[in-house]
């Protein structure tokens, strides 16, 4: 990202307890914010899904307790949203999603498969989705949308 790019661009931090009944009122907040930056209803309820997926994850498979928390980066400007999910990891299962995983979940899922759906749906309705490891011992989910200008809502 070069400077002019961080010119005009917000931040909002947000760090949810990890627990489940806390990822709805995100996902609401997110939405509303994505509305009022002028994506269309459908692309909005595609952030929500993939906000709903992403933080599911980092709570079941990336944090130790509930007080571990997730933490909710939103940056954003006139062209786009990013989005990244940050967990701290588990003491026995550091990084549950590292960058090969993504690619092994993709390659071994099948319609009969109960599990890794929502990471491959999640990386196939936004416009960017990298997967990282955090100097935390967590993994890092960046998700890019950008708005485009024929969204009609």
């Amino acid at each position: 990202m070069t400077q002019e790019d961080k010119i005009g661009q917000e931040i909002l931090k947000l760090t949810v307890p990890s627990c489940l009944k806390y990822i709805r009122p995100v996902q609401m907040f997110i939405g509303q914010l994505a509305q009022q930056l002028g994506f269309c209803r459908t692309r909005i309820y595609d952030i929500e899904l993939i906000i709903d997926e992403v933080c599911s994850n980092a709570i079941e498979h990336g944090s130790e307790t509930r007080d571990s928390g997730i933490d909710v980066t939103l940056m954003f400007d006139s062209r786009k949203l990013e989005i990244q999910v940050r967990d701290k990891g588990k003491s026995v299962r550091k990084n549950w999603l590292a960058t090969g995983r993504l690619d092994e979940v993709s390659q071994k899922m099948t319609p009969d498969s109960e599990r890794g759906h929502g990471i491959f749906l999640a990386k196939k309705l936004s416009d960017s989705l990298e997967i990282l490891t955090n100097p935390l011992g967590g993994t890092d989910v960046q998700i890019i949308f950008y708005l485009s200008t024929s969204n009609a809502s």
